[in-house]
């Protein structure tokens, strides 16, 4: 099959990780999804969730146009070993390995984001056919694209920084307002907290975030599972968003 020429939408990206979860039992759990496909996934999540507050930004037909990639990336095995490890030939130059027609690539290190970086806060889903990946977190993500545009701007990446923007608020949002806190929730909630915190300070700066985590903390103050969110969001964060600047969001 001809390597794909045209964009590839989020359907293909859920197609070639069904196939890759076909193919090996274990490459989805080493690597992790980054760039165009998780720029995607977070866009589906904004579409699909249809928060009152934090929606997919508009974007005209020209921009829809330019938001698309040509490949789907991973972070976690290098380039020249990818195909290997999921038995499918190379094409192109450098050689990348291909699935149903589409380039399966892998920066091995970005500008910001490292698969060390990426896999403690990497988000864990399950597609309807029951494969599970990991997408790296829109903290994460939103901190990597902002480090490429000051560096070498595409114009498909202003698109998915302001994607990655509203996803990360909508993601902390769904973790703090969670029916049911579990250890899990708790820790991934704390870690998504100290990473915006500490790499990507910006998202925080929102007075729609700063109401809702101030709503969704009446609660956790209830739960002892919370304990270390709860000091964190106290002592760090709600500080840090009533000493931005006025207007700065």
């Amino acid at each position: 099959m001809p390597v794909n020429s045209e964009a590839v939408d989020w359907s293909a990206v859920k197609r070639v990780l069904s196939r890759i979860g076909e193919m090996s039992g274990d490459f989805l759990e080493g690597n992790i999804l980054i760039g165009g496909g998780a720029a995607w996934f977070y866009r589906s999540l904004l579409e699909t969730t249809n928060d009152p507050d934090f929606r997919v930004p508009a974007f005209s037909d020209e921009e829809d146009r330019i938001w698309l990639s040509k490949d789907i990336d991973f972070i976690g095995t290098k380039r020249e070993e990818i195909a290997g490890c999921l038995g499918v030939s190379c094409e192109g130059d450098p050689p990348a390995a291909v699935i149903d027609g589409i380039w399966i690539d892998s920066p091995n290190e970005g500008l910001f984001i490292t698969r060390d970086r990426a896999l403690p806060t990497a988000l864990r889903t399950a597609l309807p056919s029951g494969v599970e990946f990991l997408v790296a977190s829109p903290i994460l993500l939103h901190r990597e694209k902002t480090e490429l545009i000051s560096r070498k701007s595409r114009p498909q990446d202003r698109l998915h920084l302001k994607t990655l923007l509203q996803a990360s608020r909508l993601v902390l949002c769904q973790l703090m307002e969670i029916d049911a806190f579990t250890k899990g929730s708790c820790r991934e909630l704390f870690r998504l907290l100290k990473e915006a915190q500490e790499i990507s300070p910006v998202i925080l700066i929102n007075p729609v975030l700063r109401r809702r985590m101030i709503a969704a903390m009446a609660r956790m103050r209830t739960e002892p599972l919370c304990r270390s969110c709860v000091h964190l969001l106290e002592k760090q964060i709600l500080p840090l968003m009533a000493s931005a600047p006025s207007g700065l969001e």
